[in-house]
């Protein structure tokens, strides 16, 4: 699901002429000083089961935070996201769903940054 999400992310024109390939698990690349950026983190997956063992099915929890230097630029790349993931279906994906989105500081208690932070919480269904 992980790569496969990020290759749905990487095949949309509007979201990559505004993040290019900038679209990491947990972290960005130190290296990496582009702007605006994505940031997915799977919070948790519930595996469905029948009586005869695992489905194959699997809802996930995943938090996509975009960063950008200004307000405008964080809101305008997840509202980009926001379009090629709502709703979509194919794939491995039996359906990703918006579940959230808030504006948030970039920066954690005590750490200090001028970044901006939009973050969507999705409901993936996917097959395992």
């Amino acid at each position: 699901m992980e790569e496969a999400l990020v290759n749905l992310l990487l095949s949309a024109a509007g979201v990559t002429s505004l993040v290019g390939t900038r679209i990491n698990w947990l972290r960005k690349p130190q290296s990496d000083d582009g702007d605006p950026y994505i940031v997915l983190q799977r919070i948790d997956g519930d595996r469905d089961y029948h009586m005869r063992g695992p489905s194959g099915y699997v809802s996930s929890r995943v938090q996509a935070d975009v960063y950008g230097t200004t307000y405008a630029s964080s809101k305008k790349a997840a509202r980009a996201m926001i379009t090629v993931l709502s709703g979509h279906r194919g794939g491995v994906f039996q359906g990703i769903f918006i579940d959230s989105e808030r504006d948030l500081p970039a920066a954690d208690a005590g750490e200090v940054t001028n970044l901006f932070r939009t973050s969507v919480d999705l409901i993936v269904h996917h097959a395992n």
